[in-house]
Formats: structure tokens, sequence, C-alpha cells
């Protein structure tokens, strides 16, 4: 961290350094030498100083490019500077290099800290007379906000699953009902999609071929993504409050006859009320969604989503289920642990994406991110934040994929009439564990995580134990 101090502002900016080169940085800001500062002349720092006092006793900042960092050091080591500041021409950081073999990391003995573009700008405009002191404090082991986000997706996973299980009884008692009246016309599945193997297998691979897509076109594809989620995310809203909107004694009149386009069938004012706030919603978080406070409104339209997904989406067997979630999981290694050996950029697709970091790479200044999480601030304050994502980021997938499954399960539950809704009980409680084990693994190996690797098992395994211990497998297997 480098912290910046005037005779009236201060502020804390990331930066990355070699610890090949200088002493090591404290981790005590207290115990942490003051620079003032000077700016390089010319500004590259790739020309010699123009005398050994030049930047004497103080750090100077200079931008990257036309040498190198050990070039640079070397420049300002020179020129008596303690430490060397230099701003990169992206907003990005990263470890800057040297050669062994040469023998730069013994001949540079002072630090050199690489600062994004846009912080470098910041930092040049404090003023004159600033002064800055470079360390290193440790992190935060744990933030509390993983609570806040464990508890949003398993309540997610539960609602939805138990409205699906709830929905495909009302929907198979009317498929009986049918049967036994012999009416086999009327569709009552109210709007439910019955997934298939082979509808599975398309899935997979379109959702592979999208993630590649947005690896290399992020920039563009992005805005497409934004757009699709605010109109689905519009959708589940609807779909999720409009039983609480019937349930409520107003607004219930029709409006009068019409030949407006989507008011033909003359809807309750009550309903047109709750589609206007809907769009209202999703509008406002696609204007704001850059804002400090949009992700209140994203969670709300992404839990809604989620929740409107899992009930509406059919998985009629334990086969599908299988196919569906043991696809899923290779995809979510594949894309995270594979990837990395043979990318362009030796990172992990999956990361990059859900993350926007994609965007470092294919050298352009980016600030859009994918919605299709739910995030959560940090609740603990650190001064390590300003190189931190602020944000705690869980992907729909690893919401909707296992809730798809146990909403089959609650299903199976209401429609089999289990004891105490056995499925559907263990696999959530199987679910919240391997969200646990998910979150264990994340803090233990520092990097991003499948989260598919921790949870299909849990939830898969736990119904299929459960199903072979009570004889229903079979059952189960074929819906």
């Amino acid at each position: 961290v480098l912290h910046a101090t005037t005779s009236e502002n201060s502020a804390d900016f990331c930066v990355m350094f070699n610890p090949n080169w200088g002493d090591p940085w404290p981790t005590e800001i207290a115990k942490t030498p003051k620079y003032p500062t000077v700016n390089a002349d010319p500004s590259l720092l790739c020309g010699k100083p123009k005398s050994s006092q030049e930047y004497f006793n103080k750090a100077v900042i200079g931008e990257r490019g036309n040498c190198t960092f050990f070039e640079k050091g070397i420049n300002a080591l020179n020129g008596g500077a303690l430490a060397a500041i230099i701003i990169n021409y992206q907003n990005k950081v990263f470890m800057p290099a040297g050669n062994e073999s040469a023998g730069e990391y013994e001949q540079l003995t002072i630090p050199v800290a690489v600062l994004a573009k846009d912080n470098g700008q910041t930092l040049k405009g404090l003023g004159k007379d600033v002064t800055v002191q470079l360390y290193q404090p440790p992190g935060q082991p744990f933030d509390a906000n993983i609570i806040v986000l464990w508890i949003l997706a398993v309540g997610t996973v539960a609602i939805g699953a138990y409205w699906a299980g709830i929905s495909n009884k009302r929907i198979f008692a009317g498929q009986v009902l049918q049967h036994n009246e012999g009416e086999g016309e009327e569709d009552s599945s109210d709007g439910m999609i019955q997934v298939t193997p082979l509808m599975v297998l398309i899935f997979v691979l379109l959702i592979c071929g999208l993630l590649l897509l947005l690896f290399y076109f992020y920039k563009y594809l992005v805005y497409v993504i934004i757009v699709l989620f605010a109109l689905a995310s519009c959708n589940g809203l609807f779909d999720c409050l409009m039983p609480l909107i019937l349930w409520l004694p107003l607004g219930s009149c029709k409006i009068p006859a019409n030949n407006l386009p989507l008011l033909k069938k003359q809807p309750e004012v009550r309903l047109i009320v709750l589609a206007l706030f809907c769009m209202g919603m999703s509008i406002w978080w696609g204007i704001e969604r850059n804002a400090s406070y949009a992700w209140v409104l994203q969670d709300i339209l992404g839990v809604s989503f989620c929740i409107s997904l899992i009930r509406n989406i059919r998985l009629p067997s334990l086969k599908v289920c299988t196919i569906l979630l043991v696809l899923l999981l290779i995809y979510d290694i594949f894309f995270v642990f594979i990837t990395p050996l043979f990318s362009a950029s030796g990172k992990s697709v999956m990361v990059e994406v859900a993350t926007g970091r994609v965007t470092a790479w294919l050298m352009c200044d980016h600030k859009e991110q994918l919605p299709m999480v739910l995030k959560i601030p940090r609740l603990t304050k650190s001064v390590l934040s300003v190189c931190a994502r602020p944000y705690s980021l869980l992907g729909f997938g690893d919401i909707l994929v296992p809730g798809l499954y146990i909403g089959f399960c609650h299903s199976f539950d209401t429609i089999s009439k289990t004891p105490r809704k056995i499925y559907f009980v263990a696999t959530t409680i199987a679910y919240g564990v391997g969200l646990l084990i998910t979150f264990g693994a994340l803090f233990l190996m520092k990097t991003g995580q499948p989260a598919l690797l921790y949870l299909v098992p849990c939830v898969l395994l736990t119904g299929v134990a459960i199903a072979w211990y009570r004889g229903e497998l079979k059952k189960l297997w074929t819906g």
C-alpha cells in the first residue's frame, strides 16, 4: 500500500513491488519511513540523472515505458532516490520484474512500486509537498460479508426449491385429474419448462461458447449481457411479487377494453402497477449499475431471477439431474483450473470473465462487470481494501444448478408424500455445507474456486444416499 499525505489531504493506493529489490517492506504504517516525492525528469525515468543529488532522499515518480523497470530503478538510485514509483499506462498493477541472471536483483537496492494509471493521476493531483509511505499490511483472514452471502444464497435456493415443489405438486394433481376425466388437451404446466437430456447437452455447449465469446469480446458482449439481465430480472421480480399482489384486495378491477398490443387481454390494474414497478427497478439498476449502492438493486433483481428460474424449470428425473450437474461440474473445473494452462494470458477464463479482469490483458480500460452474480461489500474495514475487490461474489450458476436439483427433490417429496420432506431438507442442508466448504477452499487457496466442485457432490450424493437407503433410487432415477 502507498500512503500519500499532504498538509491537507491523504490517500491510500494499491501498488505492487518486487521483494527482491530493496529491504522488506514494513507491516505497520507507524514504523514506515516517509519519503518526499519528486517527479522524474524526463517523466519516463529512462535517462541518467543530472547529478547524484537530483532525487536525494526522495521517492521519484516516473511513468512506464521505453526502458525496463530495472533501468528506471537504477536511474532513480543513481539520482539519490530512496524509492521509485512507476505509473502504469493501464488501470492495473503487477509485480515489476528484473533479469536475475544479469544480477539485476543484486544491483538495485531500492524498492520499485507499480501504480495504476488512474491512481497515478490522483497522486499527482494531490498537489505539492506530497510525502509517501510504502508498507505491506497483513491481510484480513475473514470478512463477515461471507455470512451474509451464505444466508442469501441458501435462502434463495430454499425458497425457489420449496416453491418449485408446490408448483409441481399442483401440476401433477392437475395432470392426474385430466387423465381420470379423459381430458388430455389442456396444459396445466403454467409456463414451466420440462428439461430433457438433449436440452441439457445443448445448454452446456451454448454456455461454453458464450463464456469463450465473453473472454475474447468482453468489452462488447458485456452490454448485451447487461440488457438481457435487466429484462430477465424484471420478469423474475414480477413472477416473485405477483402472488403477493394478487393476495392484496386492491386494484383487482380490469382496465377497459382496448386495442393496445400488451393490454388487449384487459389485465388487472394492480398487475399493470406491478409491471411498471418491476420495469422501474430494472431500469434504475441499469442506469445506476456502477454506483456504490447498486449492489443492493442487483442482489434484489438477482435473487428474484434465481427464484423464478428454480421455480419454473422442471427437471423430470434424477437421470436428467445427474447429467446436468455432472456436465456443469466438468465445465466449471475445466474453465477454472484447466484453461490457465493454455490460455494466452495464463489466467482462468472463468475467473477473469466473472470478475471483469479479462479487460486487463486485452489492453483496454473497462469498468463494466457481468451482473450475473450476487455481490456483498466487505464489512471489515481494512487498508488493503484499496487492493482487493471491495465485494465478495457468488455466481448465479452456483445457486441455480444446485437449486434446480433441490427443487426436483422437493417435488418428489410433495408428490410421493415423503415424511418431513426429507429430500428437500437434507439437500438444502447439504447445499449450505457445500457452500461453506467452497468458502473454506477459497480462503485456504487464495484463488478463485469452481464452486460446483464442492456443491455438486454434496447435494447430489446426499439425495442419492437417502434414495438408496429408502429403496427409492429407481423411482427417483426414472422420475
